[in-house]
């Protein structure tokens, strides 16, 4: 039985918007996610922009002029369905994206934000999903976890944990909830 689903965040929960972004905010934006900490990114943040609060400031500025909840009520309409299954978001990103986060889904229907950056782990890397597994003292056949990118989606089969790969144009919340009736 399914405990807990953990959405990837980026081309899952959230879409970009079709804006242009100055140069600065493109190179910063294309290092969002690989970065096992904050501070790694900082680093990388250097070779364009020279001051951390600079960086940190445009970097909050690009989350939220860039990006946008693709399906609203995902979250209300798997729990109105399946109240007991706790809903996580486990993204790779900087943590600079809490606060988004908090600000755009209900937290009545959020129960837990993984950020990499925050836990010094990425995905597809196993110790990423294993913590999940630790953090809630679930079995992998537990776990459903959907992501866009087929390598996460793969690294995650790897330790048997249930995954939906999913597709620009699906309905999530009832793609979930039929594998949810199915399973």
């Amino acid at each position: 039985m399914i405990k807990i689903i953990a959405f990837d965040l980026i081309g899952v929960l959230i879409g970009e918007k079709d804006i242009k972004l100055s140069n600065n905010e493109d190179k910063l934006e294309r290092l969002f996610g690989p970065n096992i900490s904050d501070s790694e990114y900082i680093d990388k943040g250097h070779e364009i922009i020279g001051k951390d609060r600079d960086i940190v400031r445009i970097t909050k500025k690009i989350i939220s002029k860039l990006y946008r909840v693709r399906q609203e009520d995902v979250f209300k309409t798997i729990k109105d369905r399946y109240k007991d299954i706790k809903i996580i978001i486990a993204t790779n990103h900087v943590s600079y994206v809490r606060k988004y986060i908090e600000e755009v889904f209900d937290k009545e229907y959020l129960d837990d934000i993984i950020i990499s950056a925050e836990i010094n782990k990425i995905k597809p890397n196993r110790d990423f999903y294993q913590y999940i597994l630790d953090k809630y003292d679930i079995k992998a056949h537990e776990l459903l976890f959907l992501d866009d990118s087929k390598v996460n989606v793969d690294g995650a089969k790897e330790l048997g944990i249930n995954t939906i790969k999913i597709d620009r144009d699906m309905d999530i919340s009832r793609t979930v909830i039929e594998y949810l009736d199915n399973n």
